[in-house]
């Protein structure tokens, strides 16, 4: 089975840097020409079934990607809900919540954030949801799931044997393709992480 991962175009908030976790904000101008891109890329592609976590962004993604295919959503797929912190950027953390913020960023899978999901839990959430899949997709199909970083970065963990602690060094832009392909009786095998060259264009454009 062939799972290809694909992260949600850009939004305001992650133009501004800010943690946008479980805020159900739409996609921005450029976020929806991304998704153009995209729609580009996998034009012609085989992919017999779209997920989606549920989210605007990750919905307005699958839409404009898969026109022809209706995305199932999958709330088990949302990125990690930051409680207090939602919607600030850096600097507004940490002059809003000084102490607890910086405590945070030293150990996140220690110290809990208030009204937040803990890390342990949001692992758990994510690797449920993928052994789901897995299962309900043993044949040799091909599935898009379209998700945020936090979640395609769990999934990657997996694929590749790595400590959850190394969640925040792989990097997932917006637009990003990830492509795993698993086999039942091996080591899931990961084809591509975080390709944008589909954006180069719109890239050269904004020079």
């Amino acid at each position: 089975m062939i799972l290809t991962l694909i992260r949600h175009g850009q939004t305001d908030f992650g133009y501004q840097r800010r943690y946008c976790g479980s805020s159900d904000v739409p996609l921005n101008d450029d976020g929806q020409n991304q998704c153009e891109k995209l729609l580009e890329r996998f034009k012609g592609s085989a992919v017999d079934t779209v997920y989606s976590s549920g989210l605007k962004r990750a919905d307005q993604t699958a839409q404009i990607v898969f026109k022809e295919k209706k995305a199932i959503e999958q709330p088990c797929f949302r990125e990690m809900a930051f409680g207090i912190i939602e919607g600030l950027n850096y600097e507004e953390a940490v002059h809003q919540y000084a102490d607890v913020y910086k405590a945070w960023i030293k150990d996140p899978w220690s110290v809990p954030l208030p009204q937040a999901e803990s890390f342990q839990d949001f692992h758990t959430r994510v690797t449920q949801g993928l052994k789901v899949l897995l299962a309900r997709h043993e044949d040799k199909s091909s599935i898009a799931l379209v998700s945020h970083s936090g979640p395609i970065r769990v999934i990657l963990c997996e694929a590749l044997g790595r400590s959850f602690k190394d969640f925040w060094t792989i990097q997932q832009d917006n637009a990003a393709v990830n492509i795993i392909e698993y086999h039942p009786s091996q080591r899931p095998k990961v084809i591509v992480i975080n390709d944008t060259e589909h954006l180069k264009v719109l890239q050269k454009a904004n020079l």
